[in-house]
C-alpha cells in the first residue's frame, strides 16, 4: 500500500500552503517595522518655501509660506502625530502675525503653515531662511527642498 502524503498533489499544496504563510510572515514584519519606525515608513518627503519678497528693510513685514509634502506607503498608510517647525533667524525677525509651528493628526499628503516675520535689524546682510525640521510621531524627518534667499537693505 502507497502512503498518501508522498502523491504529488499533496506536495504542491503542501508547497503552496508553506510559501503562502511565508509570505503572509514577511508582510506582517515589515508592516509592524514600518507602524513603529516612521522613517522607514517614509516613502516621499519635500518642501517648498516661499517669501513674499526677497529685497525687504529693516520694520517690513513679510509673509513666509511652507508646503511640506510627506507620504507613506499606501498600503497600510498609518494615521501619524505631525509637527512642523519652521525656525527663522530670531536675531534679524520677529513673528508678527501667525505662528511658525503646526501640529496636525494625517494620513500623510501637503501641510501648508503660513505667517509673516517683521525684520528687526540686519542691514545689508543677505540670509537664507532655514529648511523646516518634520517631526512624525516625534521622530524628525529629514526633507529636501529649497529655501528662499533675502537681502536686508537699508532704507
Amino acid at each position: 500500500m502507497k502512503p498518501r502524503w508522498r502523491n504529488p498533489y499533496w506536495i504542491t499544496l503542501t508547497l503552496v500552503v508553506a510559501l503562502a504563510f511565508a509570505g503572509f510572515v514577511y508582510l506582517g514584519v515589515n508592516t509592524y517595522l514600518r507602524y513603529t519606525n516612521p522613517q522607514m515608513d517614509i516613502t516621499g518627503r519635500y518642501y517648498e518655501k516661499t517669501a513674499s519678497d526677497t529685497t525687504v528693510g529693516v520694520g517690513d513685514i513679510i509673509e513666509v509660506k511652507v508646503l511640506v509634502y510627506w507620504h507613506g506607503y499606501v498600503i497600510p498608510e498609518f494615521k501619524r502625530n505631525v509637527r512642523i517647525v519652521d525656525s527663522f533667524p530670531e536675531s534679524y525677525f520677529s513673528i508678527a502675525n501667525g505662528t511658525n509651528t503646526l501640529e496636525s493628526k494625517g494620513y500623510g499628503g501637503s501641510y501648508l503653515l503660513s505667517y509673516s516675520l517683521r525684520v528687526i535689524g540686519g542691514e545689508g546682510v543677505l540670509i537664507e531662511l532655514p529648511k523646516p525640521m518634520l517631526f512624525i510621531d516625534n521622530v524628525e524627518i529629514p526633507l529636501t527642498g529649497e529655501s528662499p534667499t533675502l537681502s536686508i537693505s537699508s532704507k
